[in-house]
This record gives structure tokens, C-alpha cells and sequence, in this order.
């Protein structure tokens, strides 16, 4: 991911991260998407495979949100709100044990 001022670039590697965090709601599953050795790791994933979402719209925002959370925490960002800067190393407590 390459973030400027005005642009944010993502590279099909950080797309699959993206997914492969959005797809694994526990934290044994986050471990697998870090273990190149797994056949759940991220680098694995094919984004031209058809993907069928059969949640609740609540999970399904709830999934998303987690995933993108994970992923900005995962290489360094924090949020900033009204000056105040928010860091994102709760994002963990949202993975289900």
C-alpha cells in the first residue's frame, strides 16, 4: 500500500491480505494467513475465483470492518480523530477466540 496526501495505491497482494482477513473471523485463522506454510496463507489466494457472500448484511459489515482495521494496524497506522491520534492495537479483541 503506497499513501500520499492525496492517494492511497493498493497492490493485488494487499487485496489479497484484504480478503484473506475478511474470511477469517478467528484468531487460529489470522495465524493461518500469516503462515506461508498453510494453504490458507494470503499470498495463495486467486481474487479471480467467484466469492459467494451468504451472511447478514451486520456480519458482513462487521467482517469487513475487522478486516480493514487488521490490515491498517498491521502496517503501522493509526486513526486520527478531531487531533487525536487512535491506535488500532485493540483491532486483535475483534478476531473470536
Amino acid at each position: 500500500m503506497k499513501v500520499t496526501d492525496n492517494t492511497i495505491e493498493f497492490s493485488e497482494r494487499d487485496f489479497k491480505e484484504v480478503f484473506s482477513l475478511f474470511t477469517s473471523p478467528t484468531a487460529h485463522e489470522l495465524y493461518q494467513v500469516d503462515d506461508p506454510t498453510d494453504d490458507h496463507y494470503f499470498d495463495r489466494i486467486d481474487l479471480m475465483e467467484q466469492y459467494e457472500l451468504c451472511f447478514e448484511k451486520r456480519e458482513f459489515a462487521i467482517d469487513a470492518l475487522r478486516a480493514v482495521l487488521a490490515f491498517l494496524q498491521r502496517r503501522g497506522y493509526r486513526l486520527e480523530e478531531n487531533g487525536n491520534v487512535l491506535s488500532l492495537d485493540g483491532v486483535s479483541s475483534l478476531f473470536v477466540a
